[in-house]
């Protein structure tokens, strides 16, 4: 037997020992996950000697005994809050008083707390593989252990010869660990750790399922996914398997991610660093995502440090860092961790994933929030509830997504955060949000509000090819687009103002561009062509619509093409587009005036294959369109 070896069996000790290695008014670190260490903290339980402890945990489960016990035995300083079943456990349910102390910051800030002794420690008890050539894994919970370890005077581990063996910086030297006891139990899966995300309330699926079908779009093949710790996050992975050769630089592997990998959606071939290689912090999950785990070189476990730090995000090109929030206000401010005087969940690492993603060459910081609460309340507020904290500030946030939509944010006014954000709010909220930006001028009192009444048709975007091979994407207009409007006016000839207007126009008034952008899409329809697929940055170069007559006539249809965009087969496609919405809306009848000296439009129209009437005064031409379904022929 070797020195080493030798020196290690003389550091086993029996649970029962590890009270006595612990002084009164000690400060402990108990691992996170899988790694919890429940053995040791039941032994400390059960030992009466013990009292004024104090416990650091970041994301424990399983059986946590300390939490039933007095504030004078056992005290807990958590970074991450457990007061709801939306997030991983419930503390009140065995201390009605709540956490004792829960510090607001993001886990990356960990190390700088323990070296700047802001946060102290006294001893580390850790979950460790058997160890293998001098050294051992922490396995699934590395996180900020490593720094834990660090500047802990003891280092307790069990040892279990259940933990996988984990690539990455995960292992530490047997030299640094004072005492270890053999507990050989089986990891704990998620079920097992967390019962109460089996059991608690959720959203329901088909929400979720909105939201991960609008979260896909802003996703591109060949990104690399960053997801926050939330279960609300879980539900929307399974969006994932519609890209291909995605990458992985995460906090927390979990089952649905795993799985992504068994399927070959995620292979991290075009990251930026780390390539071949997913990196996480910690894992939970299944047996099979644990032997998954086991020595394998493409997943990797890093320190908090790595995982969480912004500048090594902003290395990752095409990073998509995606976030839940519990409120988000018209402004585009952000809670994550607090509504009112109330903690949920914790900061963690939210503001790092979402500047690591801005900073990102083609980055997209995105967070999600259904629409409405489990309790019936908007998630999108026209301001914050008192004593709410603002985890992501207005001025960092891009794209918030809820069931109803997508809002892109970054660059935009008040004025347009409000209008862009109230559009994906429930409609059961949407009108009282517009009375109270109104009276706060935050929107111009003018604002129709046509569009509040109705959802955003997102089934009719569409990708469309020119006849020149140009990419354009088509959509429903929104309320946000004004100035794009605005900026889609100017672009265009005296000629073509006039042959659109019927009369020469310097500027296109605002009750105009209101009128044509808040459109209640159950009795009117614009649809606007922009010259790129990206929603979020592009023109307008064409745009088509029908307006209903409020006496009752007939709904008048026009569309038009800016200059340097004519000759392109836009007028026909939005021609043809706007006849099929209107069928399918079981609008029978349209008409379009049109001057006689508008060849372009004319020639299209007649040469549509749609049926038609026509009739012509003073220089207009006035096309009838029945768009009825013929009856079926009697027998």
């Amino acid at each position: 037997m070797n020195e080493t070896l030798k020196k290690w069996n003389e550091k086993e000790i029996t649970l029962d020992d590890v009270p006595s290695k612990i002084s009164n008014g000690s400060k402990i670190y108990i691992g996170s996950c899988g790694s919890t260490t429940e053995a040791s903290l039941q032994a400390m339980v059960d030992d009466l000697s013990l009292a004024n402890i104090q416990i650091l945990q970041m994301i424990p489960g399983g059986n946590l005994p300390h939490l039933t016990q007095s504030l004078d035995r056992f005290r807990t300083s958590s970074f991450f809050s457990y007061n709801t079943t939306n997030f991983f456990s419930t503390t009140e349910r065995h201390n009605p008083e709540g956490l004792t102390d829960y510090t607001p910051v993001g886990v990356n800030q960990i190390t700088r707390l323990l070296q700047e002794n802001c946060v102290q420690v006294d001893v580390s008890i850790i979950k460790v593989t058997p160890p293998h050539k001098g050294f051992v894994s922490l396995g699934m919970g590395v996180e900020a252990t490593m720094d834990f370890i660090r500047h802990s005077g003891i280092v307790i581990a069990e040892v279990n010869e259940n933990m996988p063996w984990t690539e990455g910086r995960s292992k530490i030297p047997i030299d640094e660990i004072d005492w270890w006891i053999p507990v050989h139990k089986p990891i704990l899966t998620t079920n097992q750790l967390w019962p109460e995300l089996i059991s608690g309330p959720s959203y329901p699926d088909e929400i979720m399922d909105r939201i991960g079908s609008h979260v896909v779009k802003e996703i591109p093949d060949r990104a690399t996914i960053r997801l926050g710790v939330s279960p609300m996050l879980y539900s929307i992975i399974k969006f994932l398997r519609q890209r291909s050769d995605l990458g992985l630089h995460t906090d927390l592997l979990n089952q649905e991610l795993y799985n992504l990998h068994i399927e070959g959606v995620i292979t991290n071939k075009y990251k930026t660093i780390d390539k071949g290689r997913s990196v996480v912090g910690q894992a939970h999950g299944d047996a099979e995502l644990y032997d998954f785990c086991d020595r394998n070189p493409i997943i990797e476990f890093h320190p908090s440090s790595y995982t969480c730090d912004p500048q090594t995000l902003a290395k990752i090109d095409n990073l998509v860092s995606i976030i839940a929030a519990l409120k988000v206000d018209v402004t585009g401010q952000v809670a994550t961790d607090s509504i009112a005087h109330k903690f949920y969940g914790g900061v963690w690492t939210d503001e790092d994933s979402i500047r690591g993603a801005k900073f990102s060459k083609g980055g997209k910081p995105i967070v999600i929030l259904p629409s409405m609460s489990i309790s019936g309340r908007s998630n999108i507020v026209f301001e914050l509830p008192p004593g709410t904290g603002v985890s992501i500030t207005r001025s960092d946030v891009e794209y918030v997504i809820t069931e109803f939509g997508t809002a892109y944010l970054y660059g935009k006014s008040i004025r347009e955060r409000c209008l862009a954000l109230i559009n994906i709010a429930h409609p059961d909220f949407r009108q009282e949000l517009m009375s109270q930006a109104k009276e706060n001028r935050y929107v111009s009192r003018s604002q129709p509000g046509r569009s509040l009444s109705s959802g955003y048709p997102a089934e009719l975007e569409t990708h469309h090819k020119t006849k020149t091979g140009k990419d354009v994407f088509a959509r429903a207009v929104k309320t946000t687009d004004e100035d794009n409007l605005r900026n889609f006016f100017h672009r265009l000839s005296d000629h073509s103002v006039y042959l659109r207007y019927f009369r020469k126009l310097k500027s296109m008034p605002q009750r105009i561009l209101q009128k044509t952008a808040d459109v209640d899409y159950s009795k009117d329809m614009a649809i606007v062509v922009q010259d790129c697929v990206d929603e979020y940055h592009h023109e307008i170069v064409a745009i088509g619509q029908w307006v209903s007559d409020p006496r009752g006539g007939l709904s008048e249809l026009a569309f038009q093409v800016r200059d340097d965009w004519q000759g392109e087969g836009l007028g026909s496609f939005l021609f043809k587009r706007l006849i099929d919405i209107a069928k399918e809306n079981e609008i029978q009848h349209l008409k379009a005036d049109v001057l006689n000296d508008n060849k372009g439009m004319n020639i299209i129209i007649e040469h549509s294959g749609v049926k038609y009437r026509k009739r012509s005064d003073f220089g207009v031409v006035t096309y009838l369109f029945d768009l009825a379904p013929p009856e079926p022929k009697k027998e």
